[in-house]
């Protein structure tokens, strides 16, 4: 019976594949062509649309077909009323796939859009793409009308992907209705009202119980008009209504929940939190297909301004609050459908990130150890029973990168260069030095980037440069794909590494799919996925960690930190948990620790409680649960053993090294020892060999890892996510409710009720403003305070830049490694020259660095730079992460003072819009990010053509942040009056809150050898080592202080004046709002309603009473299920 399911779907797919092809060859022609074009534009919006549309419904409609329960497909295709929506959706995607295919519109019955728009008949025109490469090689030229056929299709593409849109939403409800459990009678009931209210409550409660979250007297005989009409009549009646629908959603919620728990053709039993997430999924989908395409024909009704021509903004927010709604319910439902889980491992470079996959895969395929380290994130995709691994990634920025990197031969070029000699000796050959020429500097500064490249990826680079090299766009095997890896991960490791351009957003990661040896024999629910990041020491001048986040956090449900043992007795890993909170939004709940065979037990306890004080400071002491503790390598090497010890034990010689001459396995070698292991293993039986392998499997913690990971983490991460996707759908519904709530309010109230409210709103209304002024006076206090604690840490920041100086002089003369090691020496004041001399050392004994050639001397003044560099770096990222931190304090309570001082007003006064002005300072002030956005979000309205407002606000970051992370000074260029405003806003606010902490310590060599007062005694050459840093102090160490005085003080006042300021506009635009609701309310007193405008509202009401109230039980449900875990 699935058959119409599979022909809609065998129409939808080329239409995905017609569509991409159309976008990349639109993208790739008017780039090739440098063009741009409004008509062009619109129509790769048009197709992109519809793309991303159908891309949903070929996900939605494969998951029915893979369902397990197929009477709903049944009853899809048999009732005449699922018939008939089966036959419309074919008639629109066949329609949609004769639009994309040949640029053809048919006018088609049944197809008609939300509004009842339809195609006509067009003229014949050229096939999309045709059109496009015309119109791009005529160079805009609308001689011809192409132009005009152009926008034409774009019109017609909306036209029919509305047409898809509707026709699809009607089927989908309808399965979904068919899918529902088998209903009970309900255990609701009107409480007995009398009168004309009790039979009007039944009427719609019937309804409800039909089609629950869809009444609607449309197409429902069921529903009489009069009875919704009877339920606005009166205050009184209008809240039983409401009671009533309430009591309904709820009910809904409690008679499925423990139904949903089993499967009622296949008897399988699910998890609660399973059931609960399948029902709100199925309640996202109701509300989808049938509460807002009600909302959508009916709730503007009243948008419609105020008889006046002014435009209603009331009604502005209720249609974009009801995209939201559609958007998010959308999205929801698409990820149950998909089930797919992702996690995104993250940690310092080294860390053993790569290793420990590579454990859970059984199979060293990500590079680790000995290889160069991951610089690209790689999507590992549990499939069961796929023993040979296969890997396929989006290869069109990695062959940007190659052809980038073939134009620039740098492998070839370094490969020749020779750098400056180490040999001391070669300076008595040496003739008279001359200014190095451009092209002598800039192989110096390449050699620098090249020097500590591994081996492999200078390789690969000489590789990449062959003129006949291609890079294969998939890998099947474990070598081909171990091999693909790692030269994906060495394009984008040296395309940062010699500043080449390489796009890290809008691409789609690399996808590795294996069965994962740890997992088999799991019983996993949906797709499961693991992604690899590059460490946070992978730090380039155009990449930093903290995007990084961001774009994970897009695409994943958790994040797991990974550290090592081995390195926690150093602080870099200590900032983990603020950049992961910063840029995924929360904390983590798990961490990885690593290399558990490398510490000794007594330490063990101490370690563990270091980390869980650092991720969860609010812990109880000693409290560890949240963290696992494992070896990779040997949980690794035991689980390779035991598959090879499944029938018998295998001979020596394959657990031997003999070049090593030692055991190939780690695992082995703590077994077996290293005196004799032959003798050792031969004597095992392959019982114990076998119990002695589980042992250390056990002990590697491993599988306590894979459990956590797959079971405990997946099922607290699903809760949190269903959770967080109820909280986000109710407060969208509660707006929507609220916004009908108040027009049934001003239909059913009388003038002199209207009359009341308005003065007794006027008298809150000042109130409102006396309160706002004396919260505006504690502004300059609260800056005071905050200066005061600032200028205590930058004391403290200035007191330590002296040992930096001299810290970064010694630990360059310790690593010294240029073969004669430099020396320090006491001169007498009187023998040095005249460069940098100073009255006050004559006749004292100075300090001289002697070294013995001039390239010692600039090794040792770059080398030195360097570590000074690091050292500030790190300082600064600390001061700046403190900034940060006080920062948010200060918003944090800049907003909360104005909400208490809302609160603590009496609680008779403007109840509702006083809950408004709350909520809405809530939604401002999320972190100081949401508060610059809002702080400049009208000055980013302007910008017309390029941006929406967030994406606008993204782009001014970007912008502002990439001075900071190259050293190329590229002026930043804004096209508009709105960009120019925002963009000075967020400047004024400092680099501290709007470039990653990880990128902010770009600190350039600001001078080299010329300026330095040397002379040489022979062949040596002599440095003063109080000039060198008296040097250092003045310019790189005050700079570098006084730019963090002024950006600390700017930030700090920049986020208490821009908190001020969205604080007190949102209470200003929620009066305004009130104001304009009395302003319109009062001009309609004396206009007669819309015939059908009440019941259709009341209708709707009660649909979105239901609908909150069944979130609000399935949320409680959750945090119950989620108490219950975690005791």
């Amino acid at each position: 019976m699935a058959e119409p399911i599979s022909a809609v779907l065998s129409i939808i797919i080329p239409v995905i594949s017609v569509a991409k092809a159309t976008l990349v060859m639109i993208e790739t022609q008017a780039q090739k062509e440098h063009s741009h074009n409004d008509a062009l534009k619109d129509l790769r919006i048009a197709v992109d649309a519809l793309k991303r549309d159908a891309t949903g419904y070929e996900i939605l409609l494969s998951s029915i077909l893979a369902a397990p329960d197929k009477r709903p497909i049944e009853r899809l295709c048999t009732d005449p009323e699922g018939r008939e929506a089966m036959r419309n959706l074919d008639v629109a995607f066949k329609a949609a796939k004769l639009l994309m295919e040949q640029n053809q519109v048919n006018a088609v019955s049944g197809s008609a859009g939300l509004y009842g728009t339809q195609a006509q008949p067009a003229a014949k025109r050229p096939p999309i793409r045709e059109l496009v490469f015309s119109f791009l090689k005529a160079n805009f030229k609308p001689d011809d009308g192409t132009e005009w056929s152009i926008r034409d299709t774009a019109k017609d593409l909306d036209v029919c992907r509305s047409n898809c849109e509707s026709a699809f939403k009607m089927t989908w409800h309808l399965y979904v209705i068919y899918q529902q459990a088998p209903s009970r009678r309900s255990t609701v009931d009107n409480r007995n009202h009398k009168g004309e209210l009790g039979p009007a409550l039944d009427n719609v409660l019937s309804a409800f119980n039909h089609k629950p979250f869809s009444v609607s007297p449309e197409g429902d005989n069921r529903v009489r008009y009069s009875k919704l009409t009877v339920l606005n009549q009166s205050h009184e009646y209008a809240k039983a209504h409401e009671e009533l629908m309430r009591r309904a959603g709820k009910a809904w919620v409690d008679e499925r929940a423990d139904l949903q728990m089993t499967n009622f053709q296949t008897g399988k039993t699910i998890s609660r939190i399973q059931a609960l997430g399948q029902l709100q999924t199925s309640l996202f989908e109701v509300l989808w297909t049938s509460t807002v395409e009600q909302l959508k024909r009916h709730g503007s009704n009243w948008a419609e301004g105020t008889g006046r021509g002014s435009a209603n903004p009331e009604a502005v927010g209720f249609k974009n609050d009801l995209l939201d709604l559609e958007k998010g319910l959308q999205e929801a439902i698409l990820r149950a459908k998909k089930q797919r889980f992702a996690i995104a491992f993250c940690g310092m470079v080294k860390a053993g990130k790569s290793l420990f996959l590579n454990a859970l895969i059984g199979e060293p395929i990500l590079p680790s150890d000995e290889l160069p380290s991951t610089a690209w994130p790689c999507r590992l995709r549990h499939v069961p029973n796929q023993t040979i691994p296969q890997l396929e990634f989006d290869d069109a920025p990695f062959i940007s990168g190659i052809a980038a990197l073939k134009a620039a031969r740098y492998g070839a070029r370094l490969n020749e260069y020779q750098p400056p000699s180490d040999d001391v000796y070669d300076v008595m050959f040496e003739e008279e030095t001359e200014e190095p020429s451009p092209e002598e500097v800039r192989m110096k500064e390449l050699h620098a980037q090249w020097v500590d490249l591994h081996a492999a990826t200078k390789e690969n680079l000489r590789l990449f440069e062959q003129p006949n090299y291609y890079l294969p766009s998939k890998a099947t095997g474990h070598r081909e794909v171990k091999d693909l890896l790692s030269k994906l991960n060495d394009v984008v490791r040296l395309c940062h590494r010699f500043k080449l351009n390489f796009n890290m957003e809008d691409v789609e990661w690399p996808l590795l799919t294996v069965e994962f040896n740890s997992l088999r024999g799991h019983q996993m629910d949906g797709i499961y996925e693991f992604i690899d990041l590059p460490g946070i020491g992978e730090q380039f001048e155009s990449f930093d960690f903290e995007s990084m986040i961001r774009l994970v956090a897009k695409d994943s449900n958790a994040i797991v930190p990974i550290l090592s043992f081995k390195e926690l007795s150093r602080s870099d890993w200590k900032k983990l948990p603020e950049i992961v909170a910063h840029g995924f939004g929360n904390r983590t709940s798990i961490v990885v620790c690593t290399h558990l065979d490398q510490i000794g037990g007594r330490n063990l306890t101490e370690q563990l409680a270091t980390v869980s004080k650092v991720f969860w400071p609010r812990n109880i002491p000693g409290t560890t649960t949240g963290i696992i503790p494992c070896s990779s390598l040997m949980g690794l090497s035991a689980r390779a053993l035991l598959d090879q010890s499944k029938r018998s034990k295998p001979p020596f010689k394959l657990i031997w090294d003999k070049n090593k001459k030692q055991v190939e396995y780690p695992c082995a070698e703590k077994i077996l020892g290293t005196g004799q292991p032959e003798e050792t293993y031969n004597r095992m039986s392959p019982e114990t060999w076998r119990a002695k392998l589980e042992i250390n499997l056990s002990e590697s913690g491993l599988p306590d890892a894979i459990n956590k990971l797959t079971r405990e983490m997946v099922d607290q991460a699903k809760q949190r996510a269903f959770l967080s996707e109820s909280i986000a759908v109710c407060k969208q519904l509660r707006k929507m409710s609220a916004a009908q709530e108040r027009k049934l309010l001003e239909a059913r109230r009388s003038k002199n009720e209207f009359d009341e409210a308005k003065r007794e709103y006027d008298a809150a209304r000042a109130k409102f403003f006396q309160l706002i002024d004396s919260w505006n006076v504690a502004e300059h206090q609260q800056k005071t305070n905050y200066h005061n604690r600032m200028k205590k840490g930058l004391t403290a920041l200035k007191n330590r830049t002296d040992k930096h100086i001299a810290d970064a002089i010694s630990q360059t003369l310790r690593n010294w490694t240029l073969g004669s090691a430099p020396s320090i020496e006491q001169h007498a004041s009187d023998q040095r020259t005249g460069h940098g001399t100073n009255t006050r050392d004559e006749g004292r004994n100075v300090s001289v660095l002697v070294v013995k050639s001039v390239h010692h001397a600039e090794e040792f003044l770059r080398l030195s730079q360097k570590e000074l560099q690091g050292s500030l770096n790190r300082e600064k990222q600390d001061f700046v992460t403190a900034v940060r931190k006080m920062a948010e304090e200060a918003r944090a309570k800049r907003f909360q003072e104005l909400k208490d001082e809302f609160a603590r007003l009496d609680p008779q006064i403007q109840p509702e819009l006083r809950e408004e002005i709350i909520e809405d300072l809530n939604n401002q002030s999320v972190d100081i990010r949401q508060v610059i956005f809002n702080h400049i979000k009208n000055e980013i309205k302007t910008t017309k053509t390029r941006h929406t407002a967030a994406t606008a606000f993204r782009a001014i970051e970007e912008k502002l942040a990439k001075p900071l992370l190259s050293q190329n000074e590229d002026p930043v260029q804004v096209l508009d009056e709105g960009e120019q405003k925002a963009l000075k806003t967020v400047d004024d606010l400092g680099f501290m809150l709007r470039a990653p902490i990880s990128a902010m310590a770009t600190i350039p060599f600001v001078f080299g050898l010329p300026i330095w007062p040397w002379m040489a005694y022979s062949k040596s050459f002599h440095l003063e080592m109080n000039i060198i840093e008296s040097q250092y102090r003045r310019e790189i160490v005050e700079p570098w202080y006084r730019i963090l005085q002024e950006e600390s003080q700017k930030a700090l006042s920049g986020t208490i004046v821009a908190s001020s300021e969205v604080a007190r506009e949102a209470v200003l635009k929620a009066l305004s709002r009130e104001d304009g609701r009395y302003e319109r309310e009062s001009a309609h007193k004396n206009s007669p309603t819309k015939a059908g405008m009440v019941q259709h509202m009341v209708a709707m009401q009660s649909n979105l009473y239901a609908a909150e109230a069944a979130l609000t039980e399935i949320q409680y449900l959750l945090k119950e299920s989620i108490n219950d875990s975690q005791s």
